[in-house]
């Protein structure tokens, strides 16, 4: 794996304003929500739907943040998502297990060359983690996946 491809930040953090709907916690079901952002050192300008977790972003060293696209899913257990990325890409996004406090899901993400990510992530309950690393004009791609129920 090209570590300049990948990055794995994970931030554990309690979100409950930017959730999904709450029909998980009685289904037994995780809500998925993955955010794509284009991360950028070209300019400081911040897109108002990412302005609550610039902060965490920019641990990572850019200024500039828009967000391209965002998915929203309820996954059973051993279930599983696909959701293309720009620029060729694939995330695949399978919850593993889901605990009292903690869901395990398995992320992997797929290039035009390859596999990008392929690694399992404990997330808190209505907590996020964040992937980040793939190329993109000028930038890399900042993908935060939260896991609500």
């Amino acid at each position: 794996m090209n570590r300049a491809m990948t990055v794995l930040v994970g931030f554990c953090l309690l979100l409950g304003g930017l959730g999904l709907p709450s029909t998980a916690e009685a289904s037994g079901k995780v809500g998925v929500k993955v955010h794509v952002v284009h991360a950028t050192k070209a300019h400081s300008k911040v897109d108002p739907k990412v302005k609550k977790l610039a902060k965490h972003y920019r641990r990572l060293g850019y200024t500039g943040f828009r967000l391209l696209d965002s998915e929203q899913v309820q996954l059973a257990p051993k279930s599983k998502k696909t959701v293309s990325i720009i620029g060729g890409r694939e995330m695949t996004i399978t919850v593993l297990s889901r605990g009292p406090k903690r869901a395990r899901l398995r992320v992997q993400v797929q290039g035009k060359r390859g596999k990008l990510v392929d690694t399992t992530v404990s997330i808190r309950r209505n907590g996020m983690m964040i992937v980040a690393g793939p190329r993109h004009k000028n930038g890399i791609l900042v993908l935060p996946i939260w896991a609500r129920y």
